[in-house]
């Protein structure tokens, strides 16, 4: 805002005051930042929508109309007013589902971002970042975001020979399968971590063979990829990691995360960051658990977790200034729907073999009674929880726990469970939700078509379950409104893109702006019933005020209301008012988290009208330490538009979560 402006504002103010004394309101004094011409969406009960909003010490101060009197009592001489000139304001988003560490290493990782390329296109990649680290021989080389199905599909099955003899070096090599449920090692990864024709298969996993002999083949499915020897990032390295994906979390208007899978590592890395005042972004932990292996370990293996998960919370009230909480844990009931894993635990068996053990169906990784009981002592010490359910039976089998907790304990209903993924779903458990007060917390964008179902996994499923497939609008309709939850680094981060697709039910080929294109060969509608998709508000809420409910927090954040912390978003279109095909055509131009302006976009003053000397973001645009191995730079941004058309058709979304 020019000073001009300012000027008449207060002018204004000081002859209303002159005449009849202050102007009435809840709140005094000169604010921080004064956002004022804005199209502000308050994401609350009533979806109510103003035009002027005041910060002041990291809390919303006041908002509702414009008018000088309105606004000029919150203008000081340091204040900062930005007009907003029409550009939509929303709450921060609040992802329920993230894995931020694993993110920011694969941002500073030999990268093939997820596009679908040939074995000689793969090999072409990973040689080129061999040749420009600059490491030794006998140091690893890790290749992440593969399109496995995609490799299957163009060049066939393949083995550690593909990679022994396609590449020249004798480094040990291993690359991960976007879904991260499958790698592909060569011989000399394989050597240095031991695997051999006599290792026994993991408990969960799967080491396939070479045809007719026992002989490691260089696949390994699931829980097997454990056996991959590299050392562990140091913690300093795992700095440099969460910084490059806070970088990426700024600019896509994140200011709340549940990283879904942690341990106490990340909390030393969070920590370290937090020291420095380097956090931006509110930390949700999830404590990683596995199934004990009888009802008699259970309530020794609870109380050990309870009290690491104490240790680590910070109990004191959510302020402005960012913090990190654990308050849940994470567990996995099963793997994944998509070919050619098929791994998700199902009522139904497989209309196809599984290729690595020729079965047709999967069991669930936790036993029912020892999952109802493992949560029932986690609700009654007040830790919540949060379960990976990819197949339609891990998600009954979750319910049923759910219910039996209920049963038993009546009265006691302040416990958050949330089932993620929830890709197949019996329509006898949609209402379940609903009644049992359980969260499904889902990644809207694995509702377009993609390489990751057809042919293979529609196949596998059958036509009679795809009314079946990533039921979002069902559950809500029944009665509990979704939460969202991105998975990334599964897929490319463009959360724009995921609600857009959980609106219209398909993906945006066309986009400019995405580095997460599909082939235009899946554009169309995904199957889904006569419900069709969320509306706009629906998917909005879930990725603000549904998540942050899900979190305890949404009496501080998940939307915009006097005293509440200032979180909060300015966009470059309107998600409210452009056309559906236009939905996911969007980006962030400032995040402020805790009324302190985190990141604006270089072109920010082409849309706002700034102050004098503009607005100044805590941290700078430039990426910092990138690596150059990755397919079109930093998160794929790198790309211009002529780029991102040449590639557009190489690229899709993952289909799931993982288990690390």
């Amino acid at each position: 805002m020019s000073r001009l402006l300012v000027s008449l504002l207060t002018a204004a103010v000081a002859s209303v005051v002159s005449a009849a004394g202050p102007p009435p309101g809840p709140a005094s004094g000169p604010a921080d930042i004064l956002f004022h011409n804005g199209s502000i969406y308050t994401v609350t009960e009533s979806n109510r929508k103003v035009s002027a909003l005041a910060v002041k010490d990291g809390y919303i101060q006041w908002l509702g109309g414009g008018n000088s009197c309105a606004l000029g009592r919150f203008i000081g001489s340091k204040t900062k007013v930005v007009d907003l000139q029409g550009q939509m304001m929303m709450p921060g988003l609040v992802d329920a589902h993230m894995h931020v560490l694993e993110g920011g290493k694969f941002l500073l990782t030999c990268n093939l971002n997820y596009q679908t390329l040939s074995k000689e296109e793969v090999l072409a990649h990973v040689q080129g970042c061999l040749d420009s680290d600059g490491l030794g021989p006998d140091d690893w080389m890790e290749v992440v975001n593969m399109d496995f199905p995609g490799v299957v599909s163009k060049s066939g099955l393949v083995t550690k020979l593909d990679l022994d003899q396609g590449l020249s070096t004798t480094r040990p090599v291993f690359l991960r399968s976007s879904d991260y449920h499958t790698i592909w090692a060569n011989s000399r990864a394989l050597e240095m971590s031991d695997i051999t024709a006599d290792s026994p298969n993991p408990a969960n996993g799967v080491i396939e063979r070479m045809p007719g002999s026992n002989e490691p083949s260089g696949l390994l499915q699931d829980d097997a990829r454990s056996l991959i020897a590299i050392p562990p990032p140091t913690l300093e390295q795992d700095i440099e990691n969460a910084k490059a994906a806070l970088k990426l979390l700024r600019e896509e208007g994140i200011t709340t995360f549940q990283d879904a899978v942690a341990f106490e590592g990340h909390n030393e890395v969070y920590g370290a960051i937090k020291a420095e005042g380097g956090l931006s972004a509110r930390i949700y932990c999830d404590y990683m658990i596995d199934s004990p292996s009888s009802l008699a370990e259970v309530k020794p293996i609870v109380d050990a977790t309870v009290a690491k998960i104490k240790a680590m919370n910070d109990p004191a009230p959510i302020s402005p200034k960012p913090t990190i909480k654990w308050q849940a844990i994470k567990g996995f009931v099963d793997g994944v729907i998509t070919f050619p894993a098929l791994t998700a635990a199902m009522v139904d068996d497989y209309l196809v073999p599984r290729p690595n053990d020729n079965g047709t169906n999967a069991d669930p990784y936790w036993p029912p009674a020892i999952l109802a009981k493992t949560l029932e002592e986690l609700f009654l010490a007040g830790i919540d929880a949060q379960l990976h359910t990819d197949g339609d039976m891990a998600v009954k089998v979750a319910l049923d726990a759910a219910a039996a907790f209920k049963a038993k304990y009546p009265s006691k209903k302040d416990f958050r469970l949330g089932l993620a993924h929830d890709e197949v779903t019996l329509q006898s458990d949609w209402g379940r939700f609903a009644k049992l007060g359980v969260d499904a917390i889902m990644s809207f964008q694995w509702a377009q078509l993609s390489s990751f179902y057809v042919p293979d996994t529609f196949n596998a499923l059958g036509e009679y379950r795809h009314d079946k497939l990533q039921c979002h609008p069902q559950i809500e309709a029944a009665g509990r409104p979704v939460v969202y939850g991105s998975d990334w680094p599964i897929d490319p981060l463009d959360e724009f893109l995921a609600l857009k697709v959980g609106v219209t039910r398909s993906g945006d080929p066309l986009n400019p702006n995405s580095p997460a294109f599909q082939d235009p060969v899946y554009d169309g509608p995904f199957p889904s019933r006569a419900e069709g998709g969320l509306t706009r508000e629906q998917a909005i809420k879930a990725i603000t005020i549904n998540a942050a409910k899900f979190l305890r927090a949404d009496d501080k954040i998940g939307s915009l209301a006097r005293g509440k912390i200032a979180d909060m978003i300015i966009l470059e279109r309107n998600f409210f008012e452009v056309p559906d095909e236009e939905l996911g055509r969007n980006r962030v131009l400032v995040t402020v988290v805790g009324g302190e302006v985190v990141y604006v976009a270089d072109d920010a003053g082409d849309f706002l009208r700034l102050p004098d000397g503009g607005l100044q973001a805590k941290f700078p645009n430039h990426a910092g330490v990138a690596a150059r191995s990755t397919i079109g730079g930093f998160a794929g941004k790198g790309l211009d538009l002529e780029e991102k058309m040449k590639v557009k058709k190489l690229r899709h979304r993952g289909a799931c979560a993982h288990k690390h």
